[in-house]
């Protein structure tokens, strides 16, 4: 995993580089930049997944560095590390497409708290999909069948409802990735893609999330490792759904994951055919409507 930091403050570069390095990520690889241009250039060079950026630099801003990047369609996340600290301008980063704003100073913890969702969504995005073979074997469950799951172990108030096939646009990331894998070989059979009101829906059934943190989710585009961990439960409970056509075995939940970036074959599974996909909605009294995509192989 590449993360890029980017501040003119050599200082600032050494903290945050010294706190990356703390926190023992896997296959951490980190370079520095102390302006906006020349990030640039490490971005189209060195390809970071990660850029953590601080807002005042004499030479570009980093909002508009965040702004170049999100216009460019770059698959790369961006956070912002900065001295600004007003709501006003902090809502203007999240808008602008900043995963976080983490106000100087910071503690290692805080630094931690806000990046490990984003480490986890990009590390190994795509070899999680590597080893898919498509071969027609996977029987996807029913609507109704699900609908029976869901109101036996997760919440009799859920209610799920099929909806068009869906296709991949700006609104499918961030979002929550599922991984099916089956139970004596471990070969990725299915893949759900949940948007994050379908991920606070999910987890609602399991735990008490209350309005104003499924508020947080959904305007900062990111879901805290409870409401994940809370959607995983809720998941395997509805796993042996899917059931293998030859074994007649059903599928175990391998991953949950948070994405905060597109990538290929992301959008490869919005373009799957009809026969090996349901797309549905997902809502419960209080609560926005949620969308997933299950994908079978």
């Amino acid at each position: 995993m590449k993360i890029l930091i980017v501040d003119d403050s050599h200082a600032t570069l050494e903290i945050v580089k010294r706190g990356l390095e703390k926190f023992g990520y896997r296959k951490l690889l980190i370079q520095k930049a102390n302006s906006a241009k020349s990030a640039l250039q490490y971005i189209g060079s060195w390809k970071p997944d990660i850029v953590l950026t601080d807002w005042h630099m004499p030479d570009m801003s980093g909002l508009i560095l965040l702004q170049a990047i999100k216009q460019r369609q770059l698959n790369i996340t961006v956070a912002m590390i900065t001295t600004v600290d007003e709501p006003s301008q902090i809502d203007q980063a999240l808008e602008a497409g900043a995963s976080f704003v983490l106000s100087k100073p910071f503690s290692d913890d805080e630094l931690h708290e806000k990046l490990l969702p984003l480490v986890q969504g990009a590390e190994e995005n795509e070899i999680i999909l590597d080893d898919i073979e498509v071969n027609g074997e996977l029987a996807l469950p029913k609507l109704s069948q699900l609908e029976r799951l869901i109101h036996k172990h997760i919440d009799e108030s859920l209610c799920i409802k099929p909806i068009q096939s869906q296709v991949f646009d700006e609104t499918k990331v961030p979002c929550v990735m599922a991984v099916y894998e089956d139970r004596e070989s471990q070969k990725v059979r299915a893949i759900g893609l949940l948007d994050i009101y379908a991920t606070c829906v999910m987890a609602s059934g399991i735990r008490m999330i209350s309005e104003a943190e499924a508020q947080q989710a959904i305007h900062q585009n990111l879901v805290s490792s409870e409401i994940l961990e809370a959607g995983k439960e809720a998941l395997s409970a509805t796993a042996f759904a899917f059931l293998d056509k030859k074994t007649r075995m059903s599928l175990r939940i391998k991953t949950v994951k948070f994405i905060a970036s597109p990538f290929r074959k992301l959008e490869l599974l919005y373009q799957t055919q009809a026969d090996s996909r349901i797309d549905f909605s997902c809502q419960r009294d209080g609560m926005a409507l949620g969308k997933i995509l299950l994908v079978g192989f």
